[in-house]
C-alpha cells in the first residue's frame, strides 16, 4: 500500500500486479488447452508467443523526468 503515497501518474508505473496476474492466467489457460508438449523448448516457445501477444508493455508512461509538479527541484 506504500504506492498510494505517490502521485497517480507514478502509481500506474509501480502497481503492475494486474497485468502480471493476467499473463499468468493466460499461461495456465494455454497450457491446459495443450496437454502434451514434445519438449521443453516447445513450452518456452509457446509461453514466449503468449507473452509477446500482450499489449501491456506498449502502454504509455508519463515523462516523469520533465514533470516539475511531480519532482520539483
Amino acid at each position: 500500500m506504500t504506492y498510494l503515497n505517490y502521485a497517480p501518474e507514478i502509481q500506474a508505473m509501480i502497481y503492475t500486479i494486474n497485468w502480471i496476474e493476467r499473463l499468468n492466467r493466460d499461461f495456465r489457460r494455454v497450457t491446459r488447452m495443450r496437454t502434451a508438449m514434445p519438449n521443453e523448448e516447445s513450452v518456452l516457445t509457446l509461453m514466449g508467443s503468449v507473452a509477446m501477444d500482450h499489449k501491456a508493455f506498449d502502454r504509455a508512461l508519463p515523462n516523469i523526468t520533465v514533470d516539475k509538479k511531480l519532482f520539483p527541484d
